[in-house]
């Protein structure tokens, strides 16, 4: 092999990696599902992706899976959006209730398919126990984990802040046999 050839193959492999570095980055990142909180819609060791862009062409959704660096816990997590900025979050008959309308919440389910129901985090005294309605600050969302019953959420450690969150999940790649959009 000549040497500019080998030269040409070291610089297309050093680009190449230099163009996955900045896509994982900037733009899409892999996540690895700890635990059981998401569950049953993602489960421990389901891989994700996470869209590192979305949230700067439009603002974060109820509804939408996300990965936050929290500082109120210290790690990487991974929640859906229950609370949006200035809404009222409160608990009905184990329902959730945003503004005093109950919120339709399909994923979130027991095994067996039944309703999960969502209690209170009690006996913290903390105002986002949902022990008493909590309204949620400017700049701040009120996140919970679809298997309410394991989940360390916002009704533990409060509302995450914008900056804290990373992106959203939009699709699991391994294992294969759970390939599907979120």
């Amino acid at each position: 092999m000549k040497p500019l050839a080998l030269a040409e193959y070291v610089l297309v492999a050093l680009g190449a990696v230099a163009v996955a570095l900045l896509l994982q980055a900037y733009v899409v990142k892999p996540y690895r599902i700890p635990s059981e909180s998401m569950a049953m819609t993602l489960v421990p060791r389901d891989r994700v992706l996470v869209n590192r862009v979305v949230y700067r062409l439009r603002g974060p959704q109820r509804g939408d899976v996300v990965v936050l660096d929290s500082a109120a816990v210290g790690r990487v997590l991974i929640k859906r959006i229950v609370g949006m900025p200035g809404d009222v979050v409160s608990l009905s008959g184990g329902s959730v209730c945003i503004d005093g309308k109950r919120l339709k919440e399909p994923y979130v389910r027991r095994i067996d398919g039944r309703p999960e129901p969502t209690e209170p985090f009690r006996g913290t005294g903390k105002p986002w126990s949902l022990e008493e309605p909590f309204t949620v600050p400017a700049g701040h969302y009120f996140l919970m984990g679809d298997n309410r019953t394991v989940s360390d959420d916002s009704r533990d450690w409060g509302p995450a802040s914008r900056t804290e969150i990373i992106g959203e999940a939009f699709m699991t790649y391994w294992p294969l046999s759970r390939l599907h959009g979120l």
